[in-house]
């Protein structure tokens, strides 16, 4: 069942409003990324430097940004396959390794063609979620202190999905983490969003 947050609530996440932007370093060799590094789709593959940090088997991408303490709150115009969510530093980057919680990786997964819809928490097993929540903008907070990670619908301030079951060591970095197998459309790193409360649209 969807929860609507109130207008205290909303600002209350708004205040924990993180600017994050991504880091070529650690991007697979077939993403693209825009110059501003706010922007990134699946492109063809390309050589790039060695660095241990790197993605090398899935198309995923983390943030510049870090954080080891306190409320993070960012947005993320989506496009039709995607995961998007939060990992630890100590989580497995190279080959084809395990997505979820138990090995550090908390998001969520949507992919959607003309023949198969998929929206999902990747739990294990998965939890499937209901189409209707499928976001335009997706907005992921993170609280260390709570170590939890809760995903929202931005236009209609609507709750989708939150991780309850973060471990990860005292101190440990943890990074926003986008992944995508969109040819045609960036996933998109929206401005940081003030307190002003945003005129609710249709999702």
């Amino acid at each position: 069942q969807c929860l609507y947050l109130c207008v205290s609530e909303w600002q209350w996440l708004c205040s924990a409003a993180a600017a994050v932007t991504l880091d070529p370093d650690t991007a697979h060799c077939e993403l693209i990324l825009s110059e501003d590094r706010k922007r990134v789709r699946w492109g063809e593959r390309k050589s790039l430097s060695d660095n241990p940090h790197r993605f090398d088997a899935r198309r995923c991408v983390v943030s510049k940004e870090a954080f080891t303490s306190g409320k993070h709150y960012w947005e993320v115009e989506v496009n039709d396959w995607w995961r998007i969510g939060v990992t630890r530093e100590s989580a497995e980057r190279n080959g084809e390794f395990r997505l979820s919680p138990q090995d550090g990786y908390w998001w969520l997964n949507s992919y959607l063609s003309g023949f198969f819809d998929e929206f999902s928490a990747v739990t294990d097993p998965v939890t499937h979620l209901p189409l209707s929540l499928r976001p335009r903008k997706l907005g992921v907070c993170v609280d260390i202190e709570e170590k939890k990670v809760s995903f929202y619908i931005v236009e209609s301030r609507a709750h989708i999905y939150t991780f309850t079951d973060m471990v990860f060591t005292q101190g440990e970095k943890i990074y926003p983490v986008f992944c995508t197998g969109d040819r045609n459309k960036d996933l998109v790193l929206l401005p940081a969003v003030s307190v002003e409360i945003k005129p609710i649209t249709d999702s």
